[in-house]
């Protein structure tokens, strides 16, 4: 086996191992949406129904966020396998993150084919990213659809087209953000069928898996399940209304209105993908899908950087690919670009990838012997990156365990340990979907959810809120006190509740849970006949 075979499989062991290496710790815990994730995987596996009881769904309803369906299926044979559990919910996510260092280096080869380092250079930036490494601990969709884009891009760039769009059909049942770069896939896979004079009349039956899945999406995006995430993050929401309403009493209609609005606003937050500030010094905004004021790529490769983006305006003319790689950098951060909170490292996550991209064209400029000398810069550049990121990593997952919903586990736990002694439960709603985190950690049996004659459930405010089964109550916060104070006294109840939020007159501290910094996070009581 060559040598450049070697040292690509072991950037993609380290990689992988660097993807699950104490994935229990961090981050600290599973979040909601990771719950459900593991919680419907769970249910389609032992009754071929969601949590919801419907069977094999093309969108899952979950909260009222509507998942899209494959990661949830790619999910089940993992369940299936180490059970419900960390491990088996993010497991599809460790994969993508971990062959998206393949698929980068296969791009970078077909560029360059007689040039095997900058092949492995690719591949290792994408590895051994802190910014890939960290979304690939965490059971994300987008991370699913990055992989199967970048995929996609090398079909075309491979020309294979079918291919590619069945690979690219498939990315649209994974992460909105496929959806809204859909109509640029369709114009750029057009324009390269058209240039290539690819024979669509002999080969038009490979793209019929592509067509009917862009009708099922269709489908669904006239319905409020497809439109429902984008109703949430959308950059005209009701305060951006009252926000032009008080403009206009300044500036007259023609100035201030929503499209003149909505342009300013999508035009700066798609320049902010491009600001090195975001790329390589105080990183995204978004603590949960990334280290606070951590790079995403280290300083150290900002003028290789630089030089890459030379090198692609150059070629432009004289290589196709690079005409790729240009739609691919364009069209990376128009799905944040028009939402709320950008740069959005999810909403953009294609954006990394071509950068990386990018740097590795830099390193193009050199000749091989310098090039290989680079690469022992590179090397030092990437441990020194490893050995701070997981400093901070260790340090926010105990400073952010809130934000993971750390503490329900641990409050799972003792309600297993003394479920037979109370006649009824009840759970705070403080930090959310208590509920799910019950069904996941328990776990409860699907069968029985789905016919619990006690489960209450209602939808307002967008939302599908679970307000009982079984034994368990959930309650708002701020009702607890008054919720407590009028329960039947002959019913023994136990009481998970925020801090402090409880009536001391009527009942009995048992324990407290605190979160990882130490602070307080439920308070587990006995409510006193």
């Amino acid at each position: 086996m060559k040598l450049n075979k070697l040292i690509l499989i072991f950037i993609i062991l380290l990689g992988f191992l660097l993807r699950i290496v104490s994935i229990n710790q961090y981050p600290p815990s599973l979040n909601w949406d990771e719950i459900s994730h593991g919680y419907n995987a769970y249910s389609i596996l032992k009754t071929g129904k969601d949590e919801w009881g419907i069977s094999f769904p093309t969108i899952f309803r979950a909260y009222g966020d509507y998942k899209l369906p494959l990661y949830i299926y790619l999910t089940v044979p993992f369940v299936a396998i180490f059970g419900l559990n960390a491990i088996s919910v993010k497991f599809v996510s460790i994969l993508s993150g971990t062959f998206l260092a393949l698929i980068i280096y296969l791009i970078i080869k077909k560029i360059f084919p007689k040039n095997n380092v900058l092949s492995l250079i690719g591949a290792a930036l994408i590895a051994f990213s802190p910014t890939t490494i960290f979304l690939s601990r965490i059971a994300l969709e987008a991370n699913l659809f990055l992989f199967l884009f970048s995929l996609s891009i090398y079909f075309l760039i491979t020309k294979k087209y079918s291919l590619s769009s069945f690979v690219y059909a498939l990315s649209l049942l994974t992460y909105n953000s496929s959806r809204v770069l859909l109509p640029f896939y369709l114009a750029l896979l057009i324009f390269l069928i058209i240039k290539n004079k690819y024979k669509l009349s002999l080969n038009w039956f490979k793209f019929i898996p592509f067509l009917a899945i862009i009708s099922l999406v269709a489908f669904q995006m006239l319905d409020q399940s497809g439109q429902a995430r984008y109703q949430w993050v959308s950059l005209l929401d009701q305060g951006s209304i009252n926000q032009i309403n008080e403009l206009r009493q300044i500036y007259p209609r023609v100035i201030i209105n929503k499209l003149t609005f909505f342009t300013f606003y999508s035009f700066k937050n798609y320049i902010s993908f491009f600001n090195p500030q975001y790329l390589f010094f105080n990183g995204a905004s978004n603590y949960q899908f990334s280290i606070p004021n951590f790079f995403l790529f280290s300083p150290f490769l900002l003028p290789f950087l630089l030089l890459g983006l030379i090198r692609l305006f150059k070629g432009i003319k004289t290589n196709n690919n690079y005409l790729i790689l240009l739609f691919w950098l364009i069209i990376s951060p128009l799905p944040s670009a028009i939402t709320r909170d950008a740069p959005h490292i999810l909403r953009g996550i294609t954006f990394l990838p071509i950068i990386v991209i990018l740097i590795t064209l830099g390193f193009s400029n050199f000749n091989k012997t310098i090039t290989k000398l680079l690469t022992i810069y590179l090397i030092l550049v990437l441990v020194v990156g490893q050995f701070l990121f997981w400093n901070k990593y260790k340090e926010y997952s105990k400073n952010y365990s809130q934000s993971w919903q750390y503490a329900y586990k641990q409050s799972v736990d003792y309600i297993k340990d003394n479920y037979s002694q109370y006649n009824q439960i009840i759970f705070t709603k403080k930090y959310g979907e208590a509920h799910e985190f019950i069904l996941f950690y328990y776990p409860i049996d699907p069968n029985s959810y789905h016919i619990d004659n006690q489960k209450n459930w209602d939808y307002h405010a967008t939302w599908y809120w679970v307000n009982a089964f079984d034994k368990f109550k959930f309650i708002n916060d701020w009702e607890i006190k008054d919720f407590t104070q009028n329960i039947d006294k002959n019913l023994k109840t136990l009481l998970i509740t925020s801090p402090n939020n409880y009536n001391e007159d009527s009942t009995s501290l048992i324990k407290t849970i605190n979160f990882l910094d130490q602070t307080p996070a439920f308070q587990i009581l006995e409510i006193k006949p």
